[in-house]
């Protein structure tokens, strides 16, 4: 027995397991202007409701005259009024696919805080919303080890392919219990990360190489990156690289911290509070 979804979000990393599972009916979606989920609907064909990020009235006026089974969230930029929804639809199941292990890393950007925070693991989890962001009862996740040599960009691509693997298994679990299966509660130590300015940010005067490494990797795509204060000017960082050569650490010795022993292009290599040579690529 086939069940009717609607999808409302941003991102289309699920997209093709749907249109592929035999128990889902792909009625439409509701998707923000300029989206990955609106171009890959319509290239679908998809019937497609488009609001802008500021129109969460006309999303849910959307949702309320769409008859569904399931609504599934893939990066919903609101926190949706589930109660009311449930009252009005008692039988929809409401689910919502996040780029983390749950409980860990609750919030809007997961994949910053992964970096920041030095996350052992990444992964994507589906699971039932409630009313609080991301704290609903787990279908199923994909989660693997997150390594040092995975930039920000990299887990993003990466965080694409567990979104579909975690919903592939939720689509076998629930197909399996004709949809009634309403997923196990989430344990372990929850934490959340939502991007903050402050975050995005560092003084090389005053911040240790270890931290300043962490927080421009964490911010290190072409639309974020790391707002660096040097000794004479600011630059913004998008990635960074310890520089261990023993002719710059002895040719450099008595550099301040914050100064610019070389420019490179755009990019600078320069000296931390710590003593570190750092190479930034700006």
């Amino acid at each position: 027995m086939t069940k009717r979804f609607l999808l409302i979000g941003q991102r289309d990393s699920v997209l093709d397991v749907l249109a592929a599972h035999s128990a889902v009916d792909l009625t439409g979606c509701i998707a923000i202007r300029g989206s990955h989920l609106e171009r890959a609907a319509h290239v679908r064909g998809l019937p497609t409701v488009t609001v802008e990020p500021g129109e969460k009235a006309a999303a849910l006026a959307a949702i309320e005259s769409t008859a569904f089974d399931v609504l599934l969230s893939v990066g919903c930029p609101w926190k949706l009024p589930i109660a009311r929804l449930r009252e009005r639809m008692p039988d929809a199941l409401f689910l919502n696919v996040h780029p983390s292990c749950l409980p860990r890393l609750r919030g809007a950007h997961p994949l910053n805080g992964a970096i920041l925070n030095d996350e052992p693991r990444i992964g994507a989890s589906v699971h039932v919303m409630e009313e609080e962001f991301d704290t609903g009862a787990v279908i199923a996740q994909r989660c693997i080890e997150r390594t040092e040599e995975l930039d920000l960009a990299l887990l993003y691509a990466i965080s694409r392919l567990l979104e579909a693997e975690a919903m592939q298994r939720a689509l076998e679990k629930l197909a399996a219990s004709d949809f009634t299966y309403r997923g196990t509660p989430q344990h372990g130590e929850p934490s959340s990360y939502t991007r903050r300015p402050e975050d995005m940010t560092c003084d090389a005067t005053t911040t240790p190489s270890s931290e300043l490494l962490r927080r421009v990797r964490a911010f290190g795509v072409s639309t974020q990156g790391c707002t660096v204060h040097l000794a004479d000017r600011t630059v913004v960082a998008y990635d960074a690289q310890q520089i261990t050569h023993p002719y710059l650490q002895e040719r450099f010795r008595n550099a301040a911290p914050g100064t610019v022993l070389l420019r490179c292009d755009r990019n600078c290599l320069i000296r931390t509070l710590d003593g570190a040579i750092v190479y930034l690529k700006c």
